[in-house]
Order: structure tokens, then sequence, then C-alpha cells
């Protein structure tokens, strides 16, 4: 078969219009027929994906194949879809506006509800930090001591100790800690900490994070469901068809009448964790927590944002969700759904922050170390290369230290420390010293955002909180680099340097104050377990000089053995018995006097 040119010329060209524009449309809005712009448009279950134009207008150009469901999202809206073959042009997708009505006395669902259609998810939230929310036993213990009875030991008490007790009683804890309970009724205090509630015993869950509609990113600083900054959307009436609930998949079309019907809220992806991960206080009880007096207390969402994780053309360019809920690799979120998602789509509902792993792929470190004359120095640079924020993040009383050490191989004895870099107090001042995690003043530094409370106290709780004295936390893609100077004594031999970086949840003195063996969910406390007294996050290792040379082996050590008595690890009873193959001593000397006549003899006979 021939085929002319100009007519190739005009399948070339037909074919390359249609593969730039296979399905192209525009997505508008059902009421008022305006066109929507930034809406998500997608191939249902694949990694086609485009956004609208100012004009509503799409151009899906890989879009290719029979029954294609194309859908479309877009915040404030219900996704809509539609079944084409491809090519297609002028599709059009009308999205109908999720009603903005907030019914104050819904009862949110439990959980176990949620698990009918997503299993796998619902197991991931079980037993989380974020089930256990509701009755952390050390935001209990800080507002009013019941968490492990701490209410007659020292260590801050809000309703005790705060200077706004008796005017604020309630503070904000519930806000995040308990939303549930707080959401119907906001301002409360936190429940009853031995007769929990249903909401106080679920946490954060499932429906609370997904029917919040906005979240007002001009005013991060509020904490938790602020009303006015937080905008949930809680359906009015048992029956009622609409009952939305958000997420992030971008083409979710799948509706359960008088359960759920899905809404595209992107906000889900990073500005809903600033809820809870971005707040500061209200030093005059203003209600106004972005006042210029206002003391920042968690400042997570903030460091994200202004690093280059936050920034879409960035190649580090990373959501919250991108870290702390990463893919499972599942073919579903729901089992309600046939087609099957591409990978990396589902995502982990076990929401994590500080636990070995994140913790132990956090950071860099190196450590470089010479002796020059009689003194070692040790350089240590810290690069946070793999945390889209600032380490140490969360609440004030976190913080990270950096303990260097160095010793000789020959005794174990420390070296002199010459250098000033040395840790701070917050490290820990107790007689026990560095054996029982007792860190102040040891070559180091202590990495923390130390507040103080207007008579002068530091640090104190963040409620208290009028500046910040002192924030030396390593921001996100930054190297903090110290120097230290250990004096070499003469014929020292080899020398071991160690540099450890440690994690901490709490400043020591807190710990000590309020006898706390395990963390506020109920793990064993690493702050006072040996080792390290924290959680190693890196270590670095090295050995410098030269062994000593082995001393001269006498009548109570054979040649090559152990002091008299020998090693229990090398077979010795400790108890003076000889190591087996070596000499008895008087036999030795037997033949020492042999030797000795014979070499006389020897010389008389040359004489």
């Amino acid at each position: 078969m021939r085929v002319s040119i100009p007519a190739l010329a005009f399948l070339l060209l037909s074919s390359s219009v249609s593969v730039s524009a296979q399905v192209s449309g525009t997505v508008v809005d059902d009421l008022t027929d305006e066109a929507i712009t930034d809406a998500v448009v997608s191939v249902q279950a694949s990694n086609i994906e485009t956004s609208t134009d100012d004009t509503g207008a799409f151009n899906l150009a890989d879009a290719g194949g029979l029954n294609l469901v194309i859908v479309a999202g877009a915040k404030g809206y219900f996704y809509s879809s539609e079944t084409v073959t491809a090519p297609e042009s002028g599709l059009e997708l009308r999205l109908e506006p999720v009603p903005q009505v907030d019914n104050p006395w819904y009862t949110f669902q439990p959980p176990e509800r949620c698990k009918v259609c997503h299993e796998e998810q619902y197991e991931e939230w079980f037993g989380s930090p974020m089930s256990k929310a509701g009755l952390n036993t050390w935001v209990y213990d800080i507002y009013n001591g019941e968490g492990t009875g701490t209410t007659e030991l020292p260590g801050f008490i809000y309703l005790r100790d705060s200077v706004h007790a008796e005017a604020n009683p309630e503070s904000e804890c519930a806000s995040c800690h308990q939303p549930e309970p707080w959401a119907r009724e906001p301002f409360s205090a936190l429940g009853d900490f031995d007769n929990p509630t249903t909401g106080m015993a679920h946490g954060v869950a499932c429906d609370m994070c997904h029917r919040i509609a906005d979240i007002d990113i001009s005013k991060p600083n509020f904490p938790g469901i602020y009303p006015g900054v937080v905008t949930l959307t809680r359906p009015v009436g048992p029956d009622a068809t609409w009952k939305v609930m958000y997420g992030v998949l971008g083409d979710a079309d799948y509706t359960q009448s008088g359960w759920m019907r899905a809404s595209y809220q992107p906000q889900m992806k990073s500005e809903v964790c600033a809820a809870c991960h971005q707040d500061k206080n209200d030093p005059d009880l203003s209600g106004d927590f972005e006042s210029e007096d206002a003391v920042i207390s968690e400042p997570t969402y903030l460091e994200w944002l202004d690093s280059d994780y936050a920034d879409p053309s960035s190649e580090v360019y990373a959501e919250c969700v991108d870290c702390h809920m990463p893919a499972t690799g599942a073919a579903a979120a729901c089992d309600r759904v046939s087609f099957t998602r591409p990978d990396g789509d589902v995502r982990s509902h076990n929401i994590l922050g500080t636990t070995p792993e994140y913790l132990e792929n956090a950071l860099t470190m190196t450590m470089d170390a010479g002796i020059v004359g009689d003194s070692l120095e040790v350089d240590v640079a810290i690069v946070n290369d793999r945390t889209g924020h600032h380490v140490p993040t969360g609440v004030t009383i976190r913080n990270m230290i950096l303990l260097v050490e160095a010793w000789q191989v020959s005794d174990g004895a420390a070296l002199e420390h010459t250098g000033e870099q040395t840790i701070h107090d917050l490290g820990g001042v107790g007689e026990a010293g560095a054996t029982e995690g007792y860190y102040a003043g040891l070559p180091g530094k202590l990495f923390g955002k130390i507040n103080i409370a207007e008579d002068g106290s530091s640090p104190t709780f963040f409620t208290d909180a009028v500046d910040i004295v002192e924030d030396n936390r390593i921001h996100a893609l930054a190297t903090d680099e110290t120097s230290y100077s250990f004096r070499v004594p003469a014929d020292v031999g080899e020398i071991k340097v160690r540099a450890r970086v440690i994690y901490r949840r709490s400043w020591r003195a807190l710990v000590d104050g309020k006898q706390w063996k395990y963390d506020g969910h109920g793990n064993t406390l690493e702050d006072i377990e040996p080792p390290h007294f924290g959680h190693l996050m890196d270590m670095e290792e090295m050995t410098l000089g030269e062994p000593l040379p082995e001393p001269m082996p006498d009548a109570g050590v054979p040649d090559g053995g152990e002091p008299d008595g020998g090693s229990p690890e090398d077979g010795g009873s400790g108890g003076g018995c000889s190591v087996s193959g070596s000499q008895d001593s008087g036999t030795g000397i037997f033949w020492l006097l042999v030797f000795g006549a014979i070499a006389l003899g020897y010389r008389r006979s040359r004489c």
C-alpha cells in the first residue's frame, strides 16, 4: 500500500492534535455556571492529572482508552465524574457546592464505623499517637497533675502554678487533645481523666479530621479547633444525605447515601496540621494568639512553610503527609471500590514523628579530630538534611543534646576538656553526673527553644512565657558547627573520640520533678534509660594515636599473657593458676643456672 506525502502529513497532524488533547473540557459551578479555577481533574485511579486554568479549562493529554472515568474536584465542592472514551473534547464537569452548614450538636461518629469500609486505615490509627492524644498522661500531669498522680510533686502544674490559672482555668489543651468535646463546647477544659467520655477516648479520630472544611491559614497560631479559624462541616439530622467527608485523593467520587459523600480538601496535606502543630500563647488573655506579645509554643508548621520543603519548585519539596503519612502500597483505600490505585496513593494513618525510625533519619553528623601538639582538636558538624522543619521541633520542652567525649584507651581515663563549648544546665544537673545522664557542663551543646516567665524564671511552661531567650535549634537544610579541645598527656597512647546526638522528650529537671518513668503514651521513657539517657539519633567514633608498648614480662607475667592469675575471659580462674603451656618458675631458674655455668666454662676455656 502506497500513501501519498500529503495524506501522510494529514495523518501525522491529526495524530498530533489528538494526543495533545485526548480528553479536554471545562469545570464549572453547578449552581452559578461560573468557571472553577485550580480544580483537580484526573483519570480515576491513575497518575494522569491536571488542573484547570483561569477559564476552568483542562486538558488531559495522556488520557487514552475506553471507558475512562474523568473526575474533577475542588475545595468546597463535591466531586463530579463522567465516563468517556478518548479522544473526547468539550467535556463539562459540573461541581455541586458543599452546603456550608455546621451543626454544633452533631455527635461525632466512632472510628469503628469507619472501619466497616476502611479497615486497614482504622487498624493503622488504632493505638497510634493520634488515638491516644485524648488521654496523654503528660498533658494531664502538666494541666492538673492527675495523669500519673504528680499533684504533690514539683514541676509545673497549670492549675496550681500558672499566673493565668485563676482567669483562664480551662486553658486550651482540649482544643488539640480532645477536639470532639471541644468542638461541641468550645473553650471547655480537659475532661475527667479517671472517667473519660467517648469523645475524650477518641483522641484525634477520623470524623474530626475528615470534617475540616477550611483552616484560615492567616491565623496559624490559634490553637487547635479554634472557632472562627477552623471551619467544620457537621451535618444536620441523622438522615442527611450530604454527610461530607473531606480528603486529598482528588478522584474519590464514591457516594454512600446517609454515610458519606466525598469532597476534595487540599489543605489536609499540610495546612490542617497547623491546627495543632503551630500555636502561640495568649499572655494578656485577649483571645488574640497572633498579637505581638504572644510567644511561640508549637512552631512546626511555620518552620516548614519558611523552608525550601514548602516550595513546589524546589527539589526537596514535600508536604507534611509525604513524610508523616508514608505510602503503604495498598491497592485501595476503601473496600467498596473495584479499581486499583497506583502505588503511593494510599497512605498510612499511623501518623508518627519521634519514633526511632524518624529520629535516626533526621540529620547527618560528621566529626573530624586530630592531635596538634599536646591538644586534641575535635570539630563536629550536624546537618539538618533530612527533616522539613527545625530539629528538634514541637513544644518547648523537646530538646536535643550533642555530647562529645575523649578518653585514653589504655585505662579509660577521660581527657581534660580545655574548650569553652559545653552543655547547658538544661542538659541535666545532678550529683551522679554523666553516668546517670546529667550532662550539664560536659563538652557538647544543647539544642532547644528556651523561654522565660515574667518573674524571670527560665524555662517556664509555654502558657506563662513572655519571651524566648534562646532558640538554637537547627533549621531545615542548615548546619551547626562546634569545636572542642582536650589536653593530651605525654605518652598517652591511643585516644578514643566519640560524638553522640541524643533526643530528649523533656528537660531533665522536669522529668525528675514529675518522676516520669514513661512518656505520655505509656512507653518507657528513654530520657532516663542508659546508656544514652535519651534516644540516640547519630554517633561518630574515631581512634587516634599509637598503642602503648607492651610491658616487659616478669616472673609473674608469662610472655604474652595476663598479670598473675590470668583473665577470667581467657579461661583463667583469677586464683593464681599458671597459664596452660607456660613453664614453672622454678624450672625456669634451674635452666638459667645451667646455661650460666656452661657459658662461664666456655669463657674460661678461651683464656
